[in-house]
């Protein structure tokens, strides 16, 4: 296509343009692609179509004020083409920015909107993809009868032109679709439908959605391997690729969720937070509301429940912006479930009716099986036997598959005692005529008794070894964590001794020596000598030259040890200085480039970055034989990068992370006082080393403020 793209006339340069960065991996080479489109554009049309695609690009790029500001000029081109299909387009992207930013009622507004401009326009294969829009939309605001009847529609349309790509979103909607509705079985096949034909196109962009939907449905069938298999194939696919930070949430959230399943609550919570940190860079509120309920329910579990119930607030009050309904009855729930924990009916009443409540209206029958089987355990611990009763009768008749021998037992059990507490003097008047009746009711209480006995021994048992195993894992972590201490210690230790070692040589060695001619200089003039100004004259220049020398050597010595450049201008300035000092030396050309960063970085960050380029330049200069080094510096809106690349010779890196030198245990030492990446690219017998440090601009603020609170205390 680049190949036309050259050979095209300027009128096609357009189009070629806008179907590049379609089919484009990369957003942002999308984005250039979509803006050369509109340089070349002419009509209204071409000059719509081009902004439309800068806007969806920008979408993707979850900078929804820019897309819409781009669709908004995209209308306004389209409009005055008076191209229905055109129009349909722009109407489909604002649809797309307002649900992916929880705009539902909005995003549903702008769907129907272009599937009208669709339908006028005739195009099957677009009407079929607005009412694929529709249905989601409609999902998401628990219109699930609708959103039904929308997707079949769609896909009955893609298979009768053989569109496979697109039945495979489609096949993903009604995944979702089905899921919502309780029938998980039929949910799971379609999102393996949907793998089959995004596997066989090799459409790799697309392969998480599947792998997340199906992941998360496998959870609720209790199908926990395969669903942490789902979850982790589709991080690894995300990582490889374009590192979607939205995808990358639901697959550390569904990671956490199968740890939670396994009641492998601190591993839940890692997954979690990772979770939160892409969610957040996503800027999707309806992904932040699920992992803070998850947060909540997982803390909960742990019994902090204070902390548990400030992100269940947060989860409620996004849930109730962004209109998840469905979400936010899971939320009332969990909510529910904790302050029952704590032992504030009051609020657990409150938000089990208003969780209910909410399953009811959209119908959601997995949390509607939740909601009931809770309530009914709550009412019970309360002693409301009859409301307890009710909740069960229809927690079973939404569950058939728990209506068993077991739950029947219940059912007689609750009958049983609330016809105790209402009948008591009926029964006090039948004690004759039930005589035989108690004997059996004994010997069936005994049998009871001896069955919860067991049950209770069986609990505790498994709470001591699975209390025990877990005492172990946290032993076992926190040696792990003071061995690591000890090692990053004795590695600063070393340094410190090597360092006063150096820094001892240089003053003898350097200083010393250019004292002792001082001396010497100064003692060559006596008193004799003195009354001549000649010898007087010659003394003095020999002495301004040692003390000039002396303030080179002195100047040498204070940049090893903390070059006030870096101080005072920053680490940019101070690695062109570095660079200039090792190209004086003339034992080898060092080149520094630095891109964007103009501003200071913060002052932990700038001291570890210049100690770890300082340790690998001298590295380098010792054992590599290169007789050129490139260092350079470079910074965007979301990361920091640090490379180091000569043309010496390469060497094994298991060597270098191994070996017994203190060098790569002072370069860890310093990336993990900075959250960086380290990268290292060599081999043996291959010219050229290069060696990469990675920081996420998150990491280097968090770095910043710990750094700062640490200052305070």
């Amino acid at each position: 296509m680049k190949l036309a793209l050259k050979k095209a006339p300027v009128s096609e340069k357009t189009v070629i343009l806008i179907n590049l960065a379609k089919v484009s991996q990369d957003i942002n080479q999308s984005l250039v692609y979509s803006k050369q489109a509109l340089s070349y554009a002419k009509s209204d049309s071409e000059k719509s179509s081009a902004t439309n695609q800068i806007a969806w690009t920008f979408k993707n790029l979850f900078q929804f004020d820019s897309a819409k500001l781009y669709a908004q000029k995209s209308l306004k081109y389209a409009q005055l083409g008076n191209d229905p299909l055109v129009i349909s387009d722009v109407y489909s992207t604002y649809g797309s920015i307002f649900n992916n930013g929880g705009g539902f009622d909005s995003a549903l507004y702008y769907n129907k909107k272009s599937l009208e401009y669709r339908i006028e326009a005739g195009d099957k294969q677009a009407q079929a993809a607005s009412m694929n829009n529709i249905a989601t939309v409609l999902q998401r605001l628990s219109r699930y009868d609708e959103a039904m009847i929308y997707i079949n529609k769609s896909i009955a349309i893609y298979l009768t032109s053989n569109d496979n790509r697109s039945a495979a979103d489609s096949y993903l909607n009604k995944g979702n679709l089905l899921n919502s509705l309780g029938a998980m079985d039929s949910a799971y096949v379609s999102f393996q439908n949907a793998l089959k034909e995004y596997e066989a196109l090799d459409l790799k962009s697309m392969m998480p959605y599947a792998l997340i939907n199906m992941a998360t449905v496998a959870v609720q069938l209790d199908r926990l391997e395969d669903a942490k298999k789902g979850f982790v194939r589709s991080k690894d696919i995300l990582i490889e690729g374009d590192k979607n930070p939205q995808l990358l949430g639901f697959s550390y959230n569904g990671i956490g969720g199968v740890y939670q399943a396994k009641d492998l609550y601190d591993s839940a919570l890692l997954m979690f937070m990772e979770g939160e940190k892409y969610a957040l860079l996503a800027q999707n509120e309806y992904l932040i509301s699920m992992v803070y309920n998850n947060l909540g329910d997982t803390y909960a579990h742990k019994q902090e429940y204070k902390t548990a119930i400030t992100y269940l607030d947060k989860a409620h009050e996004l849930k109730t912006k962004i209109g998840d309904q469905a979400g936010l009855a899971s939320v009332s729930i969990t909510l529910a479930s904790t302050y029952g924990d704590l032992g504030e009916y009051k609020k657990a009443d409150k938000y089990y009716l208003e969780g209910i409540k909410l399953a009811e209206q959209v119908d959601d029958k997995v949390t509607k099986r939740k909601a009931y089987q809770e309530m009914y355990l709550f009412q019970k611990e309360l002693n409301n036997f009859a409301n307890s009763l009710s909740y069960l009768e229809k927690f079973m008749v939404l569950d058939d598959s728990l209506i068993n021998n077991r739950n029947l037992d219940k059912i007689a059990e609750l009958n049983t005692q609330y016809e105790t507490e209402k009948k008591e003097q009926q029964i006090a008047l039948q004690e004759a005529q039930l005589g035989e009746q108690e004997l059996k009711l004994e010997r069936n209480r005994l049998l009871m008794i001896g069955l919860v006995l067991i049950a209770i021994l069986f609990l505790a048992i498994i709470f001591l070894v699975r209390n025990r195993a877990k005492k172990n894992e946290q032993l076992i972590l926190q040696q792990a964590q003071l061995k690591l201490r000890e090692t990053e210690l004795n590695a600063v230790i070393n340094s410190q001794e090597k360092e006063r070692g150096r820094f001892a040589r240089d003053l003898h060695d350097g200083f010393g020596q250019l004292i002792s001619v001082l001396k010497l200089n100064l003692s060559s003039l006596t008193d004799k000598d003195a009354q001549y100004p000649e010898k007087r004259l010659e003394v003095f220049k020999n002495g301004e030259s040692v003390i000039n020398d002396m303030y080179a050597e002195l100047r040498s010595i204070c940049f090893d040890l903390m070059p006030q450049t870096l101080v005072k201008k920053g680490v940019t300035i101070a690695l062109k200085e570095f660079g200039d000092r090792i190209t004086q030396s003339k034992k080898v050309v060092c080149e520094v480039m630095v891109f964007s960063n103009k501003e200071r970085l913060p002052e932990i960050v700038e001291i570890s970055l210049f100690r770890i380029c300082q340790e690998w330049v001298n590295n380098v200069m010792k054992y590599a034989e290169a007789s050129h080094i490139t260092i350079q510096l470079t910074r965007d809106e979301t990361e920091l990068t640090l490379t180091v690349e000569d043309d010496g010779k390469g060497f094994d890196a298991e060597f270098f992370y191994s070996g017994k030198g203190n060098g790569w245990k002072n370069i860890q030492t310093r990336l993990n006082l900075i959250k960086g990446e380290f990268d290292l690219d060599t081999q043996p017998n291959r010219v050229g080393t290069m060696m990469t440090v990675n920081l996420l601009e998150v990491e280097m603020k968090e770095v910043s403020a710990r750094a700062e609170r640490s200052i305070t205390v």
